[in-house]
Formats: structure tokens, sequence, C-alpha cells
């Protein structure tokens, strides 16, 4: 008896010295269980309880908030077991902070990443592949919660397009933008028609002038940001 009371004093101080560093959390719903519920983020039971430790499966409170995305860390000494998931929703949820420079960006981006595209209306996973000269098992790799039909690809958030060491082929020029001058910068080369914008144009002015969609004026004009705020 009193060799197992050593053994459970023993695990105390590792215990105490756990910590969870939630990056996103979501509330239950009905009928929702901790298997069901981790399920559905692409987790598992044991990822799930570390990160909400104070859990009582298999039933979740309706309507409580619980961790989905996150790390379960500890002091020096002991173990760091790292319990981040992914997810094919779009609703944008955590992001991974890998470069001050490259904020924000969608959740798994390598922490070595050192080449950034920022995603913009019109972006699909093969176009921006073949931008960079990356494959598309490259470009998952790196972007590991960009499901397989590339559906949730978020809006000017920040995805991996290289890593140190990474084998790449040099995507084919585009034909450089002629027209008037001065231009804003990321006109597409192809452009054949021009707007020299005024005082008190907005995107939605211009657009219903032209006649096109938001869509189609970002994709020609991709330093244009998504509140169009530029």
């Amino acid at each position: 008896m009193g060799y197992k009371a050593a053994v459970v004093l023993g695990l105390i101080p590792q215990l105490i010295s756990a910590a969870v560093v939630c990056n996103f959390s979501t509330t239950a719903s009905n009928g929702d269980t901790c298997t069901s519920f981790a399920a559905s983020w692409g987790s598992t039971l044991e990822n799930f309880q570390a990160l909400n430790p104070s859990v009582s499966c298999p039933t979740l409170t309706v309507g409580q908030s619980y961790c989905v995305v996150g790390t379960v860390t500890s002091e020096p000494g002991t173990t760091t077991k790292a319990t981040t998931t992914t997810t094919s929703t779009t609703t944008k949820a955590a992001t991974t902070t890998t470069s001050s420079q490259y904020e924000p960006t969608i959740p798994g981006v390598p922490s070595n990443c050192d080449g950034f595209h920022l995603v913009a209306s019109g972006d699909q996973c093969d176009a921006i592949e073949t931008k960079y000269g990356i494959t598309d098992a490259q470009f998952k790799a790196w972007n590991p919660s960009i499901d397989s039909k590339c559906s949730n690809l978020w809006l000017d958030y920040y995805v991996c397009v290289h890593v140190p060491g990474a084998t790449t082929t040099p995507s084919t020029p585009q034909p450089t933008s002629t027209g008037p001058e001065p231009q804003m910068p990321g006109i597409v080369g192809t452009c054949k028609t021009y707007y020299k914008v005024k005082t008190g144009d907005s995107c939605y002015s211009i657009n219903l002038a032209a006649g096109i969609t938001l869509a189609q004026f970002r994709s020609w004009n991709t330093q244009v940001d998504a509140t169009c705020t530029n």
C-alpha cells in the first residue's frame, strides 16, 4: 500500500506543471460526445481530453466552449505534447504564427516556412502551385489544413509556398502589363482596359461602372485588399 501511495505522489508535480495553450475553441451542440466532437475536428479522444483536462467524458455540456486546436505544454524537465488538429471547414479558425511579417497564416504552416502567398479572391490551389513552381504534394504538405478538394482556402490568410531546401520548377513568366502610367502594383499582364481612380471612388462604384464583380476586380488587381481600403 505504501508503494502505491509513493507512485501517485510522484506524478503530482508533472500533472501540476502541464498547461494548455488553446488557439481555437467552439461550443458543443445537443448530442455531441467527446469522441464525436473530437472526430468532427479531425482530432482524437486522447488529444481532446489533453486540451480539455477538466472535461467529464463521454458527455459534453450543450453550449459550453471546448478547446479543439491548441498545444499542451509543460515546465522544463517534462515532455511537451503537441495536440494541434486540422479541419476542412471554411470557417476561419486558429491562426498559426510563423513570422510577424506574414500574418495571419492558416493552421499547420511549418515553423521553417520561408515563402508565403496571401490568398486573394479567385485563388485556387493549382494556380498558386503553378505560380510558385511547386507540386500539389508539396503545397498540401506545407499547408496540411487545406483539404483534398482545396475548398477551404481562407481569403486574406497566408499559405506556405516554400521551405528551405525544397525543389521548385520556375513558372512561365507572365506578360508584363502595358498601358497608362502610373499603375497600381499587381495589375495582371493581360489587362486591356484601365480606369484612373478619382477622389471618392470605391471598389463598388468602379465595379458598378465597369459592369464587373468584386471577385473579377480583385483577381485583375491583386494588391487590392479584401475590404478595398488601399
